[in-house]
C-alpha cells in the first residue's frame, strides 16, 4: 500500500470511529465533594450527636491491606479508597487514618503516620481539620476528651441487629463455624477495643444519624450521581450496539469497561452483569457464585440482560436494559416487552413529591393487571400473572442510591421528597421463552416531578433495534485489523 493510500485509509477509519462512538473523547474526572460540602455535613452531625465523641477508622494503605486480607478470596488490589462515611463527613483521603470528631469543640482531628507528601498537602487545604497527629496519640486524646461525654460513636452495628437477611439467618441458624457466631469485621474489632479501653462509656452507632443525613441529596451529591449515571448509560448504549450472535458475554463486558474507564469512572459499582439466553432470568446469586460469571456464547434468537453501574467520586449508579442477540426481537419477545414497558413508564411518570414507594408498586401492578383480560397467548398471560405476584411481594420497585448501591432513603410508605435518588427496576420474566423484559432507570425527585439521571438509553423495541443497527466498537476495532 502506498503512503497516500495508507493516509486515506487512516482518515476513513478515523471518521468511522468518530461516527460509531462520537462521545468517546478524553474526559476529565469530575471534581469530588468540596470542603464546603463537608463543613455543612459536619455541622449537621454536631447537631445530631451532641452527646459523644465520634471516632472513625479510615482505610489502610495498599501494602497493609494486602497483608491483612491475604486469605480473603474476594480481595483485589484496587487503588486506595477511603472508608465512605469518613470521606462523606470530612473529605480526608489519607491512608491509615483515625479521625476524632469533637461536637462540642467543633473540631476534626486527624491521626496518621502516613508520610505521603501529596495526600498530606491535600488535607492541609481542609481548614476545619487539625493535624495530622501521630497515631499513638489517638487513644490518649480520646481519654482526655471523653471526660466531657457519656458516649463514644463508631460505625459499628451489632450484626444480628442490622445485618442483612442472609447474615442474620446465618448467625441464627449456625451457618458460621462453631464458636464464631458471626463475622468479626475490622470495624467490630475497633469498636470492641474502644469498649474495653473505655468501659465507663456507652458505645453507640453513628449509622442512624448518617442515614438521616443522606436521605436528601445535596447539589454536589446530585452532580456526582448524575455523572455516574451518564457514564453508565453511555456504556449500556455501546454494549447494546455490540451485541451479536457468536460473541461472548465477556465481549460485551469489555465494551462497557472500556467506555466506563474512558469516560472517567473510577470503578464499577459491582461485577458487571451480562446475562444472555437461559441466564437472563436468573437472580444474581447464581451469577455471582460462579468464578466465570456464567460466561457463555450468545446465540441468535436469545435475549441479553444488562445490569451495570459505575462509581464517580465515590457515588454510584445502577442501571440496565434488555436487548435481542439477533438485533431484532422475536414476535414473542416483542409482545412480552411491549406489555411490560407501559407499566414501567406509568410508574416512572408517576414519580413526584408526596407519592410513596408502595404507591409506585400499586401503579405498576394495576397497569399489568388491567392488560390481563386482553392477553390471548398463554405464555404471555402466565408471564404477566407472575410479574404481578412478584412485584406485589415487594414494597418498592427498586432501591435508593448514593455512595452505596443500596443507599439511604425513607421507609417505603413515607412520601417522596425533592432530592431523593433511587432506581426503579421491575422485571418481567418468561421462563417459557427464556426472556426477561427489563428497564432500570435512576430517578431524582424534583420539586415538581422527577428527572431521569440515567438518560440517553433506549426504551422501546424500535429504539433498541435501531440502536443495534449502528456499528459497534468491536466491529470498528475488527475492521481496523
Amino acid at each position: 500500500m502506498t503512503n497516500r493510500l495508507r493516509f486515506v485509509s487512516s482518515l476513513l477509519l478515523a471518521s468511522l470511529l468518530i461516527w460509531a462512538v462520537p462521545f468517546l473523547s478524553a474526559a476529565k474526572r469530575p471534581e469530588k465533594l468540596s470542603p464546603a460540602f463537608h463543613k455543612d455535613r459536619l455541622e449537621e452531625i454536631y447537631r445530631r450527636c451532641p452527646d459523644g465523641l465520634i471516632l472513625l477508622r479510615g482505610e489502610v494503605d495498599w501494602y497493609r491491606k494486602r497483608e491483612l486480607r491475604a486469605f480473603d478470596p474476594s480481595y483485589s488490589d484496587f487503588n486506595f479508597k477511603q472508608e465512605r462515611n469518613l470521606l462523606y463527613l470530612t473529605g480526608i483521603e489519607v491512608p491509615n487514618s483515625f479521625v476524632l470528631i469533637d461536637p462540642k469543640a467543633k473540631q476534626v482531628r486527624l491521626y496518621t503516620d502516613w508520610k505521603g507528601a501529596r495526600e498530606l498537602a491535600e488535607v492541609r487545604k481542609l481548614d476545619y481539620v487539625t493535624g495530622p497527629y501521630p497515631t499513638e496519640r489517638f487513644l490518649h486524646d480520646v481519654l482526655l476528651r471523653s471526660a466531657d461525654y457519656p458516649v463514644l460513636y463508631t460505625l459499628y452495628i451489632p450484626f444480628l441487629e442490622a445485618g442483612n437477611l442472609y447474615g442474620k439467618t446465618g448467625a441464627l441458624t449456625g451457618v458460621f463455624p462453631p464458636g464464631l457466631g458471626e463475622p468479626l469485621s475490622e470495624e467490630t474489632q475497633f469498636t470492641r477495643r474502644l469498649a474495653e479501653t473505655f468501659p465507663s462509656h456507652r458505645i453507640k452507632s453513628l449509622v442512624p444519624a448518617l442515614l438521616e443525613l443522606q436521605i436528601i441529596k445535596q447539589e454536589e451529591e446530585i452532580r456526582l450521581l448524575r455523572r455516574a449515571n451518564e457514564i453508565a448509560a453511555q456504556g449500556v448504549v455501546e454494549a447494546i450496539k455490540a451485541i451479536r450472535p457468536g460473541l461472548y458475554d465477556h465481549d460485551i463486558n469489555a465494551v462497557m469497561e472500556f467506555v466506563f474507564t474512558r469516560q472517567g469512572s473510577a470503578n464499577p459499582t459491582f461485577a458487571l452483569n451480562v446475562m444472555s439466553g437461559p441466564n437472563s432470568f436468573l437472580d444474581l446469586l447464581p451469577l455471582w457464585s460462579d468464578y466465570d460469571h456464567l460466561d457463555r456464547k450468545m446465540e441468535a434468537g436469545e435475549g441479553v440482560f444488562l445490569d451495570v453501574g459505575v462509581e464517580v467520586g465515590y457515588y454510584v449508579s445502577d442501571i440496565g436494559r434488555t436487548a435481542p442477540v439477533s438485533g431484532k426481537f422475536t414476535a414473542t419477545q416483542k409482545k412480552l416487552y411491549d406489555t411490560y414497558l407501559p407499566c414501567f413508564l406509568k410508574a416512572e411518570q408517576s414519580i413526584r413529591p408526596g407519592v410513596t414507594q408502595r404507591d409506585l408498586v400499586k401503579i405498576c401492578t394495576a397497569c399489568a393487571r388491567d392488560q390481563l383480560p386482553n392477553l390471548a397467548e398463554g405464555y404471555l398471560r402466565r408471564a404477566v400473572e407472575d410479574f404481578v405476584r412478584e412485584v406485589e411481594s415487594h414494597s418498592t420497585l427498586g432501591h435508593y442510591q448514593d455512595m452505596n448501591v443500596r443507599g439511604a432513603g425513607p421507609a417505603d410508605d413515607e412520601p417522596l421528597k425533592p432530592g431523593m435518588v433511587f432506581a426503579i427496576e421491575p422485571i418481567l420474566y418468561s421462563k417459557e421463552q427464556k426472556f426477561a423484559a427489563f428497564v432500570e432507570d435512576v430517578i431524582l425527585v424534583t420539586a415538581d416531578g422527577y428527572e431521569v439521571l440515567s438518560k440517553g438509553m433506549p426504551y422501546t423495541t424500535d429504539e433498541i433495534e435501531k440502536l443495534m443497527s449502528h456499528k459497534s466498537i468491536i466491529e470498528a476495532s475488527d475492521e481496523r485489523h
